[in-house]
């Protein structure tokens, strides 16, 4: 969606693809860092490397901090339903970079979805 719009090396976009694929499944979104040390081998990159695109990627609004952690932003990519991505989409700190309105993002809100909830918690 976003990320090809974006002005991103390539190491961040890899980065980001690993961070979806790690994302925690019972915490959507989030992506669990013991150390950049070990999150650099676990995505197989260069710690340097992951350095950079963290923090590419936080000042371009596609993740944000949660502690040591890292959290995907679920109007990004989100691993649940539709409630629960709302209820998410209100947990972003307010001082989180919001990309859509970043000058050239090229980034639109496309409306739709159902914002019904269906149990899911």
């Amino acid at each position: 969606m976003a990320l090809a719009d974006a002005d991103l090396s390539v190491s961040a976009y890899k980065l980001f693809h690993r961070m979806c694929a790690l994302q925690n499944r019972k915490d959507h979104g989030l992506v669990i860092v013991e150390s950049q040390v070990k999150f650099a081998e676990q995505v197989g990159m260069a710690q340097s490397s992951v350095s950079r695109s963290l923090k590419q990627l936080s000042e371009a609004g596609f993740i944000y901090p949660d502690g040591r952690n890292w959290r995907i932003r679920p109007d990004f990519v989100f691993n649940g339903n539709g409630a629960a991505q709302g209820r998410a989409v209100q947990g972003i700190p307010a001082d989180a970079p919001d990309p859509y309105t970043r000058k050239g993002a090229g980034l639109t809100v496309i409306d739709g979805g159902d914002n019904g909830d269906d149990g899911d918690a």
